[in-house]
């Protein structure tokens, strides 16, 4: 079922181009993650269809009312959004900071009432940060900020939840701690997730759908297999990317590869080393950072 998609969507900063008549759909009640290289449109495209930033024309569209004319309030009911780098006022504990979620469900004064203590403490509890209630966030480490943030966005009860590179910054076990939670999130509460991951070993372990991007354009949309591709990644990242299968998931994984340099993006791997070189080639089992 598709709740939200966007039609024929340009946005642009200045004279500059980003997404260029872009049509996407985001499955409801799935993870979605985007990937790409830098500066193809992943954010951008992130932050047009939460109302972050206007679109110069087209339209996005979620439950078939264009999300540009819909009440904020309403808005904030049905979709959350982390940004890359949240910010929030100094100073603040951990449950002020969830507390901030309850915004769009208040109403006069603002006073909060007992239903929304009990989703503050909900969403803390379903985040592991119920310890931390009473702690600054500002004393906090970046994967437990992080998890405050999400706590945040939960409190907010939303159907959706949109984020901008939720793992940066963070070291392997907290990356797998927050993309876990997600999962957990989406399986046992039907929430949408839609990310944008950087990580392809991430992106195709977690993702039910993945929207590959590249220059404001989609280059393919599919399930991991569809888009972890040999040509896929090759097109999208410039790479000869050798694709294995993760022993774990059974979903694709990026094993190695290589970057294509002019004439050697079609001459077999033999054909590109002079004699006298090492014939060892160094494996770099990261996944790509674009």
């Amino acid at each position: 079922m598709i709740r939200l998609s966007t039609d024929q969507i340009s946005v642009g900063y200045g004279e500059n181009l980003i997404l260029n008549r872009l049509n996407v759909d985001i499955p409801d009640k799935r993870i979605t993650t985007i990937i790409g290289p830098n500066g193809c449109g992943k954010s951008t495209l992130l932050k047009a269809v939460t109302r972050i930033i206007p679109y110069q024309s087209g339209a996005a569209i979620l439950d078939g009312e264009e999300i540009a004319k819909m009440n904020t309030k309403l808005l904030a009911k049905k979709l959350a959004i982390l940004p890359q780098t949240p910010e929030g006022p100094g100073g603040l504990t951990v449950g002020e900071l969830v507390s901030y979620g309850r915004y769009p469900h208040q109403r006069g004064f603002g006073r909060l009432t007992k239903q929304d203590m009990d989703v503050i403490d909900w969403a803390l509890e379903v985040t592991g940060t119920q310890d931390y209630k009473y702690r600054p966030v500002d004393a906090l480490s970046g994967g437990q900020r992080q998890r405050v943030w999400i706590a945040m966005s939960l409190a907010q009860e939303t159907e959706m939840i949109f984020l901008d590179e939720p793992t940066t910054y963070l070291d392997m076990a907290h990356q797998l701690e927050i993309l876990e939670l997600l999962e957990r999130l989406n399986i046992e509460q039907e929430r949408t997730i839609v990310m944008v991951l950087h990580d392809l070993n991430q992106a195709a372990r977690f993702a039910d759908y993945i929207i590959a991007m590249k220059d404001g354009n989609v280059v393919q949309a599919g399930d991991p297999e569809s888009v972890i591709s040999h040509e896929v990644l090759k097109k999208v990242f410039h790479i000869d990317a050798e694709i294995g299968r993760d022993p774990r998931t059974a979903k694709p994984i990026c094993i190695t590869y290589n970057l294509l340099r002019g004439e050697q993006e079609e001459r077999p791997l033999a054909e590109q080393l002079h004699p006298d070189e090492e014939t060892t080639l160094p494996v770099y089992r990261a996944a790509v950072h674009s």
